[in-house]
């Protein structure tokens, strides 16, 4: 007898369907990417591309928000296209920032960069047992996890000449069955992105007691677990972090100034400097580095500055680290000092994002290692007058 098919055996038959979702992102989702560009050193506040975007885009590296990421190919066109796009400028306003040469063999830069030149090494201590009880006391913290949830939308499509609409009829939600998603292995998981042993990682996730929140909805579960436990351990590096002083190792002028002349926008991004290494100064921001430029370089006790490079970076364990500000003043002409400054639109270390405010710390502790006579203020910089009488 021959095989035979029969109802049965195809109603046994398990398959998995991939359906195609055209989403569009929301102003919501847009403010997020910016902000999330915005802290990745990407862009400036006011929204200018930065070399370090354009390297990674070029590089196909760009870093998106993970739940962006199917379309990246999108953002990548855009960012591109943004690029390439030549605005719409006077010309009169325009003008060819140079490099003064001569200003880089001046006794005035050179005492200055001598000071800020070397290079360190970092090291940091971490108590993993201190790191699990503040994790567990975090996690326990966090808000619930609801189950997951099935949300089905119904619409009434129109179409009609000028194009396709729709009205959305209704909306239901229902709780989406346990047997319905597989559970992932979450300890994997955490250890892939936070590195710490299978032992903690369990031990945290025991110890705050939130087992159930995790069958509610693994996949959210795992995401603020992982988000809480790379907040702390962060925080525990900056604050355990020191850094070394490497003899002989120093950031080289040549790769660190550009020779290249650069075009820049008088009603933009530029202003004219007498005491500087370049002609004139390009800026981020005109409420805070455009006056602070104008001020500093109005200053008769200050006797060289530059805004520093962005080839010019200090590691971390977060990223790296490009001070804003070099400066070198002679008070009452009798005292040298050296300063480096970073300008912020406060002066309270935590009106920063805490990402700033660690690479601030890590900017601090950098310069103290040198060691030299260089000294790098323990707050944000918005004014050089204000900042001035407390020298």
């Amino acid at each position: 007898m021959g095989a035979e098919v029969t109802a049965e055996k195809v109603a046994e038959i398990t398959y998995t369907e991939t359906k195609e979702i055209e989403k569009t992102v929301s102003h919501d989702d847009a403010q997020e990417i910016i902000t999330h560009f915005e802290e990745k050193g990407y862009i400036s506040a006011s929204g200018k591309i930065k070399d370090s975007m354009k390297q990674e885009l070029n590089a196909g590296t760009l870093d998106i928000p993970e739940r962006f990421e199917a379309a990246r190919e999108k953002f990548e066109a855009v960012i591109s296209k943004a690029n390439s796009r030549v605005p719409v400028r006077n010309r009169n306003n325009e003008v060819t920032v140079k490099l003064k040469k001569q200003v880089m063999i001046s006794p005035e830069f050179l005492a200055l960069w001598d000071k800020i030149k070397n290079k360190t090494t970092y090291r940091v201590s971490l108590d993993e047992d201190k790191l699990k009880t503040l994790c567990i006391a975090e996690i326990a913290k966090m808000e619930s996890v609801p189950k997951a949830r099935v949300i089905t939308r119904t619409a009434q499509m129109n179409v009609e000449q000028s194009g396709v609409t729709h009205t959305e009829t209704s909306v239901s939600a229902s709780e989406m069955r346990e047997e319905a998603h597989r559970l992932p292995n979450f300890i994997r998981a955490v250890d892939n992105e936070c590195f710490l042993s299978q032992r903690t990682v369990a031990d945290v996730l025991v110890g705050s007691g939130r087992l159930q929140d995790f069958l509610n909805n693994p996949q959210k579960f795992t995401e603020m677990f992982i988000e809480t436990i790379k907040t702390i351990h962060d925080k525990m590096q900056i604050d355990g972090i020191r850094y070394i002083r490497l003899d002989g190792e120093e950031y080289f002028l040549q790769e660190i100034f550009e020779s290249e002349e650069l075009v820049a926008y008088l009603d933009r991004n530029a202003v004219a400097v007498d005491n500087s290494v370049y002609d004139h100064i390009i800026y981020d921001s005109d409420t805070v580095e455009l006056p602070f430029a104008k001020a500093i370089d109005s200053d008769p006790d200050v006797k060289m500055f530059f805004k520093i490079p962005p080839k010019f970076v200090i590691e971390t364990p977060i990223g790296t680290y490009n001070p804003d500000w070099a400066v070198y003043m002679d008070k009452d002409g009798v005292e040298k000092l050296y300063f480096v400054i970073e300008t912020k639109g406060t002066t309270r270390l935590g009106g920063l994002r805490d990402d700033e405010r660690s690479k601030f710390k890590c900017g601090q502790v950098h310069f103290a290692a040198l060691d030299n006579g260089v000294v790098f203020p323990d707050k944000p910089v918005r004014d050089w007058r204000e900042f001035k009488v407390r020298v």
